[in-house]
């Protein structure tokens, strides 16, 4: 079997792809990756084959600029609106410019593409393979996956292709990493769903973790807020509070950040640009981050409650779930203030429901099929 992967070069796109890659891999078949220029380094590092399709992050930023001048005001709304003019209108046609010649000399069996990517059902189509969509959270809601697929009908239309409905995202099982108790019926418009455990990855792991996550008798806490939107002035407002309490406290601030911008630190804290998630939170005993899926995930597959603090995208919908489930604590932007920070940390760190419920989540994501077993589903599809 030849799988060919397709990926935005979003970060939080291309890892949550990477195990079932390797499985891939080592149950003997080829893969190929195709992601723009930034994911290509993620995809390099992972031990698998990469060439650049479509925009890179860099390629974005003159876009996004553009797409807040004009985005609704309110946070929640950001990712009805991002989605489809973002990942749609834009991403898809540079992304099908590329990935079409691709495929068409490579010639795989059949193509597996994150939910973010939405040229490759139209270049499987082309090639008269079928196309597989995994998902990197929440199943993106009805409303908003049809809004993109308005948006990438030209594009079927130019290559005189009838596009199926959701813009053919969902012709076959949809690869769910998403436990079912947090997905909570939101992937009802789904018609075929194999759930796929999800497999924390974050890069490789270092041979050294920061000084501070040596053990001793205070809790560890771990913030971040991603690698796309980490404003100095907005950790500044986290830590003043946090810093006061009697607990290890480790910051990232994302690889375009600059520790320094946030002055001296007690030794009780340390803030890094990136450190590997992977490797980091099983020395953690709660989070407290922006709820993007690899965080909210990689924290509740080790049963660590956090505090959600989303500010856009799909994060709503993740604190959403995990606020269902009762493995954490959500502040929204217009209620985080320092006494509201503090009381929702104190909350997760103590032995209580909070930790009760992110370890039976833990649980119930164990029990999710591992990557290697969804294996047989791609060769099935594939016609292997």
């Amino acid at each position: 079997m030849r799988v060919l992967v397709a990926t935005t070069s979003a970060f939080g796109h291309v890892l949550p792809v990477v195990p079932l890659a390797r499985a891939i891999r080592d149950a003997g078949h080829e893969l190929l990756w195709a992601t723009g220029s930034d994911g290509c380094g993620l995809v390099s590092a992972a031990g698998l084959p990469a060439e650049v399709a479509g925009m890179s992050e860099a390629d974005l930023v003159p876009v996004r600029k553009e797409l807040r001048e004009r985005a609704p005001a309110r946070p929640e709304e950001l990712a009805a609106f991002m989605f489809p003019n973002m990942f749609a209108a834009v991403r898809a046609p540079r992304m099908l410019d590329d990935l079409l010649p691709l495929a068409r000399r490579w010639r795989p069996d059949v193509i597996v593409h994150e939910q973010g990517e939405l040229a490759s059902p139209l270049a499987a189509a082309l090639i008269g393979v079928p196309s597989v969509t995994h998902g990197f959270g929440t199943a993106i809601p009805p409303p908003i996956v049809a809004a993109a697929a308005e948006r990438v009908a030209p594009l079927w239309q130019a290559h005189q292709v009838e596009m199926p409905p959701y813009a053919g995202c969902f012709a076959s099982p949809y690869l769910d990493p998403y436990p079912p108790s947090m997905q909570a019926g939101g992937a009802a418009h789904i018609p075929v769903v194999q759930l796929i455990r999800p497999v924390p990855y974050t890069g490789e792991v270092p041979a050294a973790l920061p000084p501070i996550v040596v053990r001793d008798d205070r809790p560890l806490l771990y913030l971040t807020l991603g690698t796309v939107n980490n404003d100095s002035a907005v950790f500044q407002r986290l830590l003043a509070p946090l810093r006061d309490l009697p607990i290890r406290l480790l910051v990232t601030v994302g690889p375009t950040g600059d520790p320094a911008a946030l002055g001296p630190q007690p030794a009780h804290v340390a803030v890094e640009r990136f450190v590997s998630q992977t490797a980091v939170l099983p020395h953690c005993d709660a989070v407290v981050s922006h709820a993007g899926s690899g965080t909210v995930l990689g924290a509740l597959a080790l049963g660590l409650p956090q505090v959600c603090l989303p500010q856009a995208a799909d994060q709503f919908r993740n604190s959403e779930a995990v606020a269902r489930t009762g493995s954490g604590v959500v502040l929204r932007p217009d209620a985080v203030t320092p006494d509201s920070l503090v009381a929702a940390v104190q909350a997760v760190l103590g032995a209580n429901a909070y930790r009760q419920r992110a370890a039976e989540t833990a649980a119930e994501i164990a029990a999710m099929p591992a990557p290697d077993e969804v294996v047989p589903v791609l060769e099935a599809i594939a016609g292997s």
